[in-house]
């Protein structure tokens, strides 16, 4: 049985002009308190693990930890290369001391609250959620949007879902996360048409991971695109047919403000 919708992600949508209106200043400093040193590790760390280099990540943002020992962004940063290597614990620890340091940061909360979904607890992740948006110089507002809407779809929630994928695809069109949210939705109402406009467009940007082709495929089937569907297979196929292979349903989004 789903679960009752939380009456608080509504205030998502309510934070929206003020998320547009964030997105057109300049952003505050990453950590206004943290060393250069330390900051520049963090972003040799994010961009390793946007090369899917999580060793090196590891070793980049360790060294931003000992630089500055307070900068949460830095915890934040070491979190998600542990994640990357499968070391959970240590990245949940690594979180829970960045939202300690750090409570009210937009890159913090948003990565609690994808934490916090992915171990069962939508109903606090949409709140840190919420948090996030509170943050005016978190510069990647539609991020916390998406996740939020790929939280509420896990938890049932689906009509929450659908109002933050949409709000996240206000601020950015091309948001991977949201299109495929959508896509996922639109199916799984039976309009099959919707979802294919939506995986497409997701398509346009970059190719499909193989969660993604298993989606497209299913689409296709169902709209009656034997063609299509067999072309996504062999799509599927090329990439050794994994289907849990790709990104992760949640974009924690690194360290960036």
């Amino acid at each position: 049985m789903r679960r009752p919708e939380p009456r608080l992600t509504v205030v998502l949508l309510a934070l929206l002009p003020l998320a547009l209106a964030g997105c057109a200043s300049t952003p505050a400093p990453a950590q206004a308190s943290g060393s250069a040193v330390a900051q520049r590790s963090i972003n040799a760390a994010q961009g390793l693990l946007d090369q899917g280099d999580a060793e090196a990540a590891l070793a980049e943002a360790s060294a931003a930890v000992r630089a500055d020992p307070r900068n949460a962004l830095a915890y934040l940063a070491r979190s998600q290369a542990l994640e990357a290597l499968g070391r959970g614990e240590e990245a949940a620890r690594d979180l829970q001391r960045a939202f300690a340091l750090a409570p009210k940061s937009g890159p913090v909360l948003n990565a609690y609250g994808a934490w916090l979904c992915r171990n069962g607890r939508a109903e606090e992740a949409m709140q840190r959620f919420v948090e996030a948006l509170a943050d005016e110089a978190y510069a990647r507002p539609a991020q916390a949007m998406a996740n939020a809407g790929s939280c509420a779809a896990s938890a049932g929630w689906m009509e929450r879902a659908e109002l933050n994928f949409r709000a996240a695809l206000t601020l950015v069109p091309n948001d991977a996360q949201s299109l495929v949210g959508m896509a996922k939705l639109e199916h799984d109402r039976g309009d099959h048409l919707r979802a294919r406009a939506f995986l497409q467009r997701r398509e346009a940007l970059a190719p499909l991971t193989a969660p993604e082709l298993v989606l497209a495929i299913a689409i296709e089937e169902a709209a009656g695109d034997a063609r299509a569907a067999e072309r996504y297979r062999k799509q599927l196929s090329g990439l050794g047919g994994v289907p849990g292979a790709g990104s992760s349903t949640f974009d924690q989004g690194g360290s960036k403000r």
